[in-house]
């Protein structure tokens, strides 16, 4: 994976943190959203990417940013309501 593969999930998994923040309730959860989302972005990349399942292409880096931040970050929430209980 290229130093520019690995911006294009840190920027996407920012960008998906910061919406999930918008949908919270809570006002400290900031951080911790954008770390997970950033984590989850980063790490599905490096995933796909050293198992060559797809190419080095923008939009192709792009889509797995968004999927792998944002499952992970509904993994995260969903173990959170399940805590709570």
């Amino acid at each position: 994976m290229t130093a520019e593969n690995y911006i294009l999930a840190t920027l996407a998994g920012f960008v998906v943190g910061w919406i999930a923040n918008a949908m919270s309730k809570s006002r400290f959860s900031f951080p911790i959203n954008v770390f997970v989302a950033i984590f989850g972005a980063v790490l599905l990349n490096f995933f796909t990417q050293s198992s060559e399942m797809i190419g080095d292409h923008f939009f192709s880096i792009l889509m797995i940013s968004f999927a792998g931040s944002s499952v992970l970050l509904g993994l995260f929430h969903l173990t959170r309501m399940i805590e709570r209980r």
